[in-house]
């Protein structure tokens, strides 16, 4: 079965596949207001091992850990905690429950963000965006229905009104 395109969020590692960059994707550390009146508000990156984290299951690449930007470099703090899972609307839900910390996109909290359902941590450690991509094979045989997609994406994901939709 061969696939022409894919999408992926987070940045390429080496590949023979041909990544076209799509949009930015600003990723942050959300928690609800229950669980930091409970569990206190981590100050650094480093109080997260005082924490409960969140996390998607290992496969999902946030188990080398969580960007921060430290010091003037971007660096991936390990965290822990009771509770992973393999899907991003679970971990969501727990988070929205008040279970502990979650690194979200901003794309998929902005709402609860702005509702007050959940509040943003650590925002002046703030990693920069990573990207969100599409994969092909191959640019030169992208055939004409996958560049019309890629252009379509392009388009929506790079307006700032699409990710508040």
């Amino acid at each position: 079965q061969r696939v022409d395109c894919a999408i992926r969020i987070g940045e390429l590692s080496d590949s023979s596949l041909v990544g076209t960059r799509l949009a930015d994707n600003q990723r942050v550390v959300v928690a609800s207001p229950h669980y930091l009146g409970r569990a206190g508000t981590p100050q650094s990156p480093h109080d997260l091992k005082h924490h409960e984290c969140l996390s998607l299951a290992a496969h999902s690449g946030q188990n080398r850990g969580w960007l921060f930007r430290i010091d003037g470099q971007t660096q991936a703090v390990r965290i822990q905690g009771s509770m992973a899972c393999s899907d991003g609307s679970v971990l969501h839900a727990w988070c929205l429950e008040g279970f502990g910390l979650a690194w979200r996109s901003l794309w998929e909290v902005r709402q609860d963000i702005q509702d007050k359902r959940l509040v943003t941590v650590l925002d002046t450690f703030r990693a920069p965006p990573s990207g969100i991509f599409a994969l092909m094979p191959e640019r030169r045989l992208t055939p004409p229905k996958g560049r019309g997609l890629i252009d379509w994406l392009k388009y929506h994901y790079q307006r700032p009104d699409y990710w508040l939709a």
